[in-house]
């Protein structure tokens, strides 16, 4: 057997960091971060202890990558979000946030749980408080660019009701009406 090649040794380590990350998003959701061991997360990525070891630190380096994944993921969602027409953008906002809640429930209950402990790791804090302005920020721009008398409260007031819908559709799931929920906000905010 030949020696595998840089591409194909990085190929490896791209695979085997993302099955960690998956291991510990769904035991961080299931378990929490604090229930969670690296040799539960080891395991459950099928890998042994020392290779976890060998990408990340611990366990807080490995939230701090599960995290930058989820941020980098975002980050390419806005990119196919915004556009020109405000209203446009705004109605796209709304669905990556629906489509999101239906199609990453597992990620959600992740964010959920590290957001009441956001206290114990200040760079989730920080996180937390840069997303906050970044996102009430866009909403208020595109609500004052449709009109809105209100839009900077408006915005803030999006902002809580995704907070409220994400945890009312965590605990009640498939009984929650959350295509009545989008497409009530849709026509409140995009359709003038």
């Amino acid at each position: 057997m030949s020696p595998r090649s840089k591409e194909q040794n990085n190929k490896v380590r791209s695979q085997s960091i993302n099955n960690i990350l998956d291991a510990s998003l769904e035991l961080f959701a299931v378990q929490g971060y604090d229930a969670t061991s690296i040799s539960m997360i080891a395991e459950k990525a099928g890998i042994s202890k020392g290779l976890l070891y060998n990408y990340f630190k611990g366990k807080e380096d490995l939230l701090r990558g599960l995290i930058d994944r989820l941020n980098s993921s975002e980050a390419d969602m806005m990119k196919d979000v915004i556009g020109n027409d405000p209203g446009q953008t705004l109605e796209n906002v709304l669905r990556v946030f629906f489509k999101e809640l239906r199609d990453n429930f597992q990620q959600w209950v992740f964010v959920s749980k590290l957001a009441l402990q956001v206290d114990k790791f200040d760079f989730v804090k920080d996180l937390a408080i840069e997303k906050y302005k970044g996102y009430t920020q866009l909403l208020e721009q595109l609500l004052t660019a449709l009109g809105e008398p209100n839009a900077k409260q408006e915005a803030r007031l999006l902002a809580v009701m995704f907070d409220g819908i994400g945890f009312q559709y965590m605990m009640i799931k498939e009984d929650y009406p959350l295509d009545e929920i989008e497409n009530y906000l849709i026509n409140k905010y995009c359709i003038k």
